[in-house]
């Protein structure tokens, strides 16, 4: 069942830009990855994206995004993640 991801975390654009430099996800994309989107509101950092699965999302985590943010911004708190099935998915 594909899920929407929305993480908030405080950071510049810069390094929001620096972290998908190391991701490569144009070049390298994500397994389970359908969309990906991100942006400034409030002085924060908001990414939504959708995935096949909850279980592709958190390998991701793991295995890519923890690691680069780690590289970027060691000290970073970590982002309030919301986590929830779609019951529909429209990609023209």
């Amino acid at each position: 069942m594909a899920v929407a991801v929305i993480q908030t975390f405080e950071a510049t654009i810069e390094e929001y830009d620096a972290v998908n430099e190391k991701l490569d996800p144009t070049n390298n994309p994500p397994q389970g990855l359908i969309i990906h989107t991100g942006g400034e509101t409030g002085g924060k950092i908001k990414v939504v994206d959708v995935w096949e699965s909850e279980a592709a999302f958190q390998s991701f985590r793991e295995s890519r995004l923890g690691p680069a943010v780690v590289e970027v911004a060691p000290d970073a708190a970590p982002p309030e993640v919301e986590i929830y099935e779609l019951h529909d998915v429209v990609k023209p």
